[in-house]
């Protein structure tokens, strides 16, 4: 509430306050049609790393969200999203909400914050309606796990400042509310799909080993304050020209890895790091986006700490204009390794992605985006499970989008 009331104090008398007029709504909905082989998606509760394979595929609600975005002033806003997505425990959720702050136009040093529920400025693919993807459908390893498991309720700042030409930016945050981030990669493994994590709701997590089903809850919540510490980000940009920016992302959740609540779920000790890399070109625009990291979870024994992995990730992607719309080819390549108890709880793995899709846009609130992906990954712990430990999975998607 304190930092409400300054940002909010921030707001020039001459304000024009809007709140409730058509222009401070927007939405999108998403219906999909959708065809996969391959393993059951982990939607189900299983160990598949798309949002569809089998027994989920043919039409389905990809995603409806409404956006409340009221202005108070020239400077102080908000950002309300509520949205609906197939698969999820409640029908209706809260996306993001948030408190918004930004200085006036013109200066040489800018100011911007904010403060609520939202996820910290690492994608470079959710730049859509809503916090979605909008030149494919399905996101790059490293953003699915983003919108899955880093969702947090903080306060961000961010100074920005203009140079012979180069624009240079400094971004920090800090939260709560992102003790499990970790639990989801470390047990089901890297994945790929557009479900974004609810603020009420929560995932499944595959069928655990009998070493952790007996210490870890069959399913986790992506917004869980357990331990009582405060987590901290930052973030610095540079844009040399108008067309190439660069970004490097520093993640730590000060997780107490030995803390459990009454549902047992812990909290983990995560953190990592992110280069992100964009260059719009007249012919072409690339992506690209670099994480490392690590994550623990529990106490230590004679083979080490009861979970301890680090995790890898890359892609790259290229997008052009083409016809009435644009085509986008992505590669991904991901892993995690397992560092303990391998033995009776092997989590490591190992595969890659590529993706292409088309983006037709029939109107400018109207597209119908066309996708292909195949999955390949190498996963031993599928062993458990009674399935081949290498799965190829091929997922084929028409979203059918409206903007209003």
């Amino acid at each position: 509430m304190g930092t409400a009331l300054v940002l909010a104090s921030a707001g020039s008398a001459q304000a024009r306050a809007e709140l409730f007029s058509r222009d401070t709504f927007s939405g999108l909905v998403d219906l999909r049609l959708a065809a996969a082989d391959g393993e059951a998606s982990w939607i189900d509760g299983r160990v598949g790393k798309a949002r569809f394979g089998d027994g989920r595929q043919g039409v389905r609600l990809g995603e409806a969200a409404l956006v409340w975005n009221p202005r108070f002033s020239d400077t102080v806003s908000a950002v309300i999203v509520g949205e609906s997505q197939d698969g999820q425990r409640h029908l209706v959720d809260l996306g993001e909400g948030y408190l918004a702050y930004r200085s006036q136009p013109g200066s040489a040093l800018r100011l911007s914050a904010r403060a609520g529920v939202f996820y910290p400025p690492i994608s470079l693919e959710h730049d859509g309606l809503d916090w979605s993807v909008a030149d494919t459908i399905t996101p790059s390893a490293i953003n699915t796990w983003v919108a899955e498991e880093t969702k947090v309720v903080g306060v961000e700042a961010t100074i920005r400042r203009t140079l012979a030409g180069q624009t240079f930016s400094l971004t920090a945050g800090g939260f709560q509310h992102g003790d499990t981030a970790g639990t989801e990669l470390t047990f089901r493994g890297w994945a790929l799909h557009d479900l974004k994590s609810p603020v009420f709701g929560r995932f499944p997590l595959p069928p655990l080993s009998a070493r952790m089903a007996q210490r870890q809850a069959p399913s986790t919540t992506p917004l869980a304050e357990i331990d009582g510490r405060i987590g901290y980000y930052g973030r610095v940009e540079w844009r040399p020209s108008s067309v190439l920016a660069i970004d490097l992302f520093r993640y730590e959740n000060e997780g107490d890895r030995t803390s459990v609540d009454a549902n047992r779920e812990w909290s983990w000790e995560t953190r990592f790091w992110n280069l992100g890399m964009r260059l719009d070109l007249d012919a072409v625009a690339v992506k690209a986006q670099v994480m490392t990291g690590e994550t623990l979870m529990g106490y230590s024994n004679a083979n080490g700490v009861w979970a301890d992995m680090g995790f890898e990730a890359a892609y790259v992607s290229a997008n052009k204009a083409l016809g009435p719309g644009s085509a986008t080819l992505r590669y991904d390549h991901f892993s995690t390794t397992d560092r303990t108890n391998k033995a009776t709880d092997n989590n490591a793995e190992h595969g890659w992605s590529g993706l292409a899709a088309y983006r037709w846009d029939i109107r400018p609130d109207s597209q119908i985006v066309f996708e292909a992906q195949h999955i390949d990954s190498f996963r031993r712990d599928r062993a458990r499970l009674g399935l081949t430990p290498r799965q190829g999975q091929t997922v084929l998607q028409t979203a059918f989008r409206r903007q209003f």
